[in-house]
């Protein structure tokens, strides 16, 4: 089995291929790289029979590597954070995916359930499977890296992982951004909420929008509120106290095994 390993951090690149190699498996890691970017042209320069790929990379994300890479000769197998969204695509597709931290029994689980329905072929020259994601992907709005919001005098477009929470002004939003300016577009929270669900923000209180990715804590005195990265403190509603904690619950358990 010849496998390739992209992943924008390294020492998850480092970990998954000891953790590949540990398994006593006839497994030739031909490829390696933390640069999506140079994937584009590594990947097809080598002989893959499968390609374990991250989700969530800066400047290019895997489905749209993927995108780029069309036609597939391989198989690939997502590695991700926790990411609603890219689960449910996963879940839709039937497609393999590993959490990140990997546990060794799950990768030991997929290879196995890999090598049954794909090792006794040879090598793919397409993957319509992938082709398939990718187009579900694009109906449901996840494959966009970018989004275009309406201003008071156009559109603008927006890196949708510069965002850090959207807050509601009446009938208008204003956005909150990492280089720590805002923008107020032409639409309700409830409208920017549908755009970005499918990005993993998540709708805290009536009046706020968060980046999942931003989070950093939550605190139930005072009422309840979020900690961002940047430093803001925002309240979370009573009906969305369940939503918070089980979103922290979740990055818990993954953290612990």
């Amino acid at each position: 089995m010849k496998v390739a390993i992209v992943d924008d951090e390294a020492h998850c690149v480092e970990s998954l291929a000891l953790d590949l190699l540990s398994l006593g498996r006839k497994i030739e890691i031909v490829y390696k790289t933390t640069k999506p970017e140079a994937a584009l042209d590594g990947i097809l320069e080598k002989e893959i029979d499968l390609l374990f790929l991250d989700v969530e990379m800066p400047g290019l994300n895997g489905f749209e590597l993927l995108e780029q890479l069309q036609p597939l000769p391989f198989d690939v197998i997502f590695t991700t954070a926790y990411s609603r969204y890219a689960m449910q695509a996963f879940r839709y597709q039937a497609f393999n995916y590993l959490l990140k931290p990997v546990d060794v029994s799950e990768l030991e689980e997929i290879l196995e359930s890999w090598e049954k329905k794909f090792g006794k072929e040879k090598q793919k020259k397409e993957n319509p499977e992938i082709d398939s994601l990718l187009k579900y992907l694009k109906k449901e709005g996840m494959l966009r890296s970018k989004i275009a919001v309406p201003v008071l005098d156009g559109y603008e477009f927006i890196a949708v992982n510069e965002i850090i929470f959207c807050k509601s002004e009446n009938n208008y939003t204003y956005f909150y951004f990492k280089n720590k300016q805002k923008l107020l577009i032409s639409k309700t929270l409830k409208e920017a909420e549908k755009t970005l669900q499918s990005f993993g923000f998540l709708r805290i209180h009536q009046s706020y929008l968060v980046n999942s990715k931003y989070l950093k804590k939550y605190q139930r005195k005072d009422g309840g509120f979020v900690l961002m990265q940047s430093g803001h403190k925002l309240p979370v509603s009573q009906q969305k106290k369940d939503l918070i904690t089980s979103f922290f619950d979740a990055i818990s358990k993954r953290n612990d095994t």
